[in-house]
């Protein structure tokens, strides 16, 4: 259900219905960059449906967005999604303003091992305020491997408009059924992850952090529900 923020594509393969919530209290130490997310899906007959929001910064800068998302399996091997968000920025003394944002995603099976994504964010090119400032504009092209039923390798190419390719790479590994080992690594900028997931019944529970070589390190904690 996670996908609707990476590739809306991916909701077309949840099972029933998922839910999760993710918090970052203190993003590289500032309570200022604090930002949370939630997310509801369910797989219907006509496609997964899904509904995101999160919110990110503080009483004098306060960005959020509200998604619907739509994705569909046009092959057993082939999906497709959208995604429209509606943004919202606030700025203590200046204002507040909105848009709204459209993404488009890909996901194909290449074989039992492989697969292939590809996504586009905020393809219509939407602004906030009077100077039209853009949002950020991204696109990304990735696979992942999974050899082996308990191991997963992933490897991801994104470009955002205005900065150069950013390359990342994870990880995830599950030493025993309920318990996942994670890792990853990005270049730009240059970021080291880690994380745990731990999984009972319906419920999965997860940590995960960034290290920053200047900025220091950064804690998430997130729940998800699955039926």
């Amino acid at each position: 259900h996670w996908s609707v923020y990476y590739n809306p594509a991916g909701l077309s393969k949840i099972k029933n219905l998922s839910a999760g919530i993710y918090y970052s209290p203190a993003p590289f130490g500032l309570n200022e960059l604090a930002n949370g997310s939630a997310v509801v899906a369910k797989n219907f007959s006509f496609g997964g449906i899904g509904f995101s929001a999160s919110t990110y910064g503080f009483e004098l800068f306060r960005e959020s967005k509200i998604s619907i998302v739509y994705a569909k399996n046009l092959f057993s091997d082939f999906a497709i999604g959208f995604k429209v968000t509606y943004n919202s920025l606030s700025i203590k003394n200046y204002g507040n303003d909105y848009s709204i944002g459209i993404d488009f995603g890909i996901l194909s099976r290449l074989s039992e091992t492989f697969q292939l994504g590809f996504s586009a964010k905020n393809i219509n090119r939407p602004t906030y305020g009077i100077k039209k400032e853009k949002l950020s504009q991204q696109f990304s092209g990735g696979i992942s491997y999974k050899p082996v039923q308990n191991f997963l390798l992933a490897a991801e190419i994104e470009k955002e408009v205005r900065y150069p390719f950013n390359f990342k790479f994870g990880l995830e590994y599950f030493p025993v059924k309920f318990f996942a080992l994670r890792a990853g690594y990005n270049t730009e900028p240059s970021n080291y992850f880690a994380g745990i997931g731990i999984y009972y019944s319906n419920f999965n529970f997860n940590y995960s952090f960034i290290s920053n070589n200047y900025l220091g390190f950064t804690h998430s904690f997130g729940i998800d529900f699955n039926l």
